[in-house]
Order: C-alpha cells, then structure tokens, then sequence
C-alpha cells in the first residue's frame, strides 16, 4: 500500500474525540452544533480514507462494493451522508432543537430544504449508533485484510514464504541486520524468531480501545491466547 493504515485510525479516533465533545456539551446549544457538524465531517471522512489506503489491496474493490450497497440501504447512513454534504457544500445544520430538565439535555435534528427527513432519535443517541456502524465497517476491515493492515499479520511465516520470502528478508524490512533473531537455525528455533520479531517490533491496530468501547472486541493477533 502507498499510504499508511494510521490514516484511517486518525480518522477513527478524530470521530470518537468529537463524539465524546458533543456527550459532554451540557446546555450548551451552539457547541452542540459545532461538535455535531465536526464529528459528522470526520466520520464521513473514516469511509473516505478506508478508500485511499485500500484502493491497491488484492480483494478490496469487491468487498468494499458490497459494502456500500449496505450502506445505500441504511437509512442512518443515507442521513449522515446528506448531512455532511449539506454542512460542507451548503452550510446548514440540522441540529436545530433542544430539551433540558432535572440537570440533562437532548439536542434534536429538525427537517431542512437541505435534509428533508432526518432521524427520531436524538443527536448523541444517532451520532453514537451511525459511529458504532462505521467503527464495525472498521473491525471487518482489519478481520478480512489482516496481512496488509494489522503489521503483527504481516510479519508471519504464512504471510512471507508463499512470496518466497524468508524471515531474514523480514527482519530487513524492519531495519534489522539479516539473521538478526538466529542462534542455532534449528526449525523449532524458526518458529520463535518470528514470534520475537513480532514482539520487538509491531504493535497491530492503534484502536483497539474504541473497537473494545463500542464493539466490545478487539482485534486478534497471531500470537494472541
């Protein structure tokens, strides 16, 4: 790939910063609509750069493609779509109603000329269901690309020697000196000189945190129990 899988986890981790800003806004109406309006352009951003770091990926295209029919279908989806298109292209928001009592708020979506149907839930309830979607969208992604986007996938026997690759050629592409992780060359020695390469030197997904938080899982590793 040509761009770095961080791209989309900035992404990821720019929508949930924005999320948490707009749980937190209180009675604070305007704020609720700057962070609505930010956290909707930085979630519609996540499907962007999935694209642009994918695009090379053998079995991308397809996958992706039955991915978005699923999203046309989802009318939550179908609503943030327009709603980041209206706010950057037009300028509105509909996040246009609110309610307080006994200490708690809910900020509502009202129907525009831009938007014309828009969801019964409340702003945070919507924000939170839409991002638990595009976070899952996410986690398959990781699940169904593993060697090309999780790096303890990618530094695996079964990922290097299929290509004719060996595990001096990935202890290079690390930086390390060929035969850096050998002592005796012993086929049982083989096995655990990935294994450490693995443990020195990658860190897999930097948002296991989110996907534990609204999916409760995380992402699996070769050398996990």
């Amino acid at each position: 790939m040509s761009r770095s899988v961080s791209i989309i986890e900035y992404k990821v981790q720019q929508a949930d910063f924005f999320l948490g800003k707009l749980e937190g806004c209180g009675y604070e109406f305007f704020e609720a609509q700057c962070y609505a309006d930010a956290f909707v352009s930085a979630c519609r951003s996540i499907t962007f750069s999935i694209q642009a770091v994918c695009n090379e990926v053998p079995g991308f295209e397809s996958w992706y493609a039955e991915e978005q029919k699923r999203m046309k279908a989802d009318c939550l989806c179908a609503f943030f779509n327009n709603y980041r298109t209206a706010s950057i292209h037009v300028g509105g928001t509909p996040v246009l109603a609110g309610a307080g009592k006994h200490g708690e708020s809910r900020f509502f979506f009202m129907p525009t000329q831009d938007i014309p149907n828009v969801p019964e839930l409340d702003v945070v309830s919507a924000c939170r269901a839409y991002f638990k979607s595009v976070v899952d969208l996410v986690f398959r992604l990781y699940s169904r690309f593993p060697t090309d986007l999780d790096d303890r996938w990618h530094f695996t026997e079964q990922h290097f020697v299929p290509r004719g690759l060996s595990i001096e050629d990935a202890e290079e592409a690390l930086g390390y000196p060929r035969g850096w992780t050998r002592i005796n060359g012993s086929e049982a020695e083989l096995n655990e000189r990935w294994r450490v390469l693995r443990y020195s030197s990658t860190v897999g997904p930097q948002i296991q945190e989110i996907f534990h938080k609204y999916l409760n899982q995380v992402v699996g590793g070769p050398d996990s129990p």
